[in-house]
């Protein structure tokens, strides 16, 4: 769905991210240029219509745009004035020019989107201009068809054989498929102009940061810490230049700004942290803006919850294969406090259902390093870091080689007569319930899966080291089941949620929603006993 090569710098379709994709590629400009890593200044062009601009995203990344003051964005609207529905009037009367010199654009008016010198005039105009510019061309859809001209028939639907014919004779197009000779004359006068200005040079931006060793340093640290600080605590031993961050508004939360964060503002390009305020959705496709431009890898931040606002824009990451990172914060109802629409449930599930796109949710210190470290080589796959608000004990007996395989044994007695499998804050409550059994002699391994996706992608033999297929598999996660029987089995045990969460301090919440060791292990022995399961355990 992209291809620079081929003149495709961004997939179409889920209208108003467009405008946020162009937001986020003036932003990576401006950011390389002032690293004098980009060679020279150029325009970032968009055309929109009246549907993107219905969109919320637009409105959100407008704002921003216009906000940090954007120069050399230009954003072509194409004023058709219809829709698949039909004509606009009965749904969008706004006056569109006044919302844009609102949010800090200039705005040109009333050019005859049909007439070539007026939006020539235009162009030349818009680029004399300091900030983003909205160029409103006035057009009629469907132009030249005889009985759609200006109607919402021409907007999808087929023009059918006897429309087609009268169609192509009312604007003089004779053969299957011509270019008029005006165009192609102009293409043939002006293409050696273009050949020979200056080349963009390519852009390396290496990643100097030496993995193993924080990995070694972080094994020193036996205290309980929350992943979120864990994360903050890794990014401030990441050397990588074209790194750049933000937060939706939640930057002393979500933990994303370190000692190296400049704040990128208005009149001030060079800086590499961006405060995007209340858009989740806008974050996250500037993001992939940022992205799509090529030297930069991006990372933006809100809360778990909140990521449903910006699932759209992450499907694209996936889709185009862009090297986004989202830090989701405030992973489960372990949050506490500010109750269940806070406390996400089921955006894991939406989130691992998503092809091509990395779920990390690490454990601890060390498995969020190896998070961080999966996220920033992998090209071709964004990655999601979902980290704990509350403090998760330290466990130091693994190997950085095991965590980046996404999933791995934590404890291996031999002939295990069940395994139990849990993710982040779960894997401390899973060793402590197999510590008890194993105490009493029911030998039982247990395994963290820090990622899903990394560990299906290991060798058939691994796994099954792993995960055994002849002993029973309990899964332990507090968010919903769904994802959880791909490595349970359908006769597996999944202790997860199937309802919302609830306002209160998070221990306690999790206790009432049976997330405590003796509710589990309440749990797991009833399942041992269901599967006739010899035992000594009192």
């Amino acid at each position: 769905e992209k291809n620079a090569a081929l003149g495709i710098e961004t997939t179409t379709g889920p209208l108003g991210q467009g405008i946020a994709n162009a937001v986020g590629m003036a932003m990576s400009r401006d950011y390389l240029r002032s690293e004098k890593l980009a060679s020279h200044q150029y325009t970032v062009w968009a055309f929109v219509g009246d549907g993107c601009l219905m969109e919320g995203i637009s409105h959100e990344s407008a704002s921003l745009a216009g906000t940090l003051g954007l120069d050399n964005l230009i954003v072509f609207y194409d004023a058709n004035q219809i829709t698949i529905d039909g004509h606009i009037d009965g749904w969008f009367q706004e006056d569109v020019k006044k919302r844009f010199e609102a949010y800090g654009w200039s705005v040109i008016d009333n050019v005859d989107g049909h007439d070539f010198k007026e939006i020539h005039e235009s162009i030349h105009h818009a680029l004399s201009l300091k900030g983003p510019v909205l160029i409103k061309c006035h057009t009629s859809i469907g132009k030249g068809i005889p009985d759609w001209e200006g109607k919402h028939q021409c907007h999808g639907q087929a023009l059918g054989e006897d429309r087609y014919q009268k169609t192509k004779k009312a604007i003089g197009v004779i053969k299957p498929f011509m270019v008029p000779e005006d165009i192609y004359d102009h293409w043939q006068t002006s293409q050696p102009t273009y050949l020979m200005e200056e080349p963009v040079t390519p852009i390396t931006l290496k990643d100097h940061t030496n993995f193993e060793q924080i990995f070694i340093e972080a094994k020193k640290m036996t205290q309980a810490i929350a992943t979120r600080k864990s994360s903050q605590w890794v990014l401030e031993r990441i050397n990588r230049k074209g790194l750049v961050g933000g937060s939706a508004d939640l930057t002393a939360s979500n933990l994303t700004k370190v000692s190296t964060s400049i704040p990128r503002v208005p009149e001030k390009i060079d800086g590499n942290y961006i405060n995007y305020g209340v858009r989740e959705f806008a974050m996250s496709a500037i993001a992939n803006g940022m992205a799509l431009e090529g030297n930069i890898i991006p990372y933006v931040a809100t809360f778990l919850v909140f990521s449903d606002y910006a699932k759209n824009a992450i499907r694209m990451s996936a889709l185009m294969k862009l090297q986004v990172i989202y830090i989701f914060t405030h992973d489960s109802i372990g949050l506490g406090e500010d109750g269940p629409t806070h406390q996400p449930v089921e955006q894991l599930t939406m989130l691992r259902a998503t092809p091509n796109l990395n779920v990390w949710r690490p454990a601890n210190t060390l498995e969020t390093i190896c998070a961080w470290e999966s996220a920033l080589k992998e090209a071709d796959t964004p990655s999601c870091l979902v980290l704990s608000r509350q403090s998760v004990p330290a466990f130091t007996n693994i190997t950085r080689e095991n965590v980046l395989r996404g999933g791995y044994c934590l404890l291996q007695p031999n002939a295990p007569v069940m395994v139990i499998v849990a993710t982040g804050s779960e894997v401390s409550l899973a060793l402590s319930v197999a510590e008890s059994l194993n105490s009493k002699g029911v030998l039982i391994q247990v395994v963290s899966m820090p990622c899903m996706e990394v560990f299906r992608e290991q060798s058939s033999e691994y796994k099954a080291n792993v995960i055994p297929q002849d002993v029973p598999v309990v899964a332990i996660e507090a968010g919903a089941k769904a994802t959880w029987y791909e490595w349970a089995g359908r006769d597996g045990l999944v202790i997860g949620l199937d309802d919302f969460g609830m306002s209160g301090p998070g221990k306690e919440v999790m206790e009432i929603m049976n997330f405590s060791k003796e509710k589990v292990l309440e749990q797991v022995l009833s399942f041992m006993q269901s599967k006739k399961m010899r035992m000594e355990y009192q």
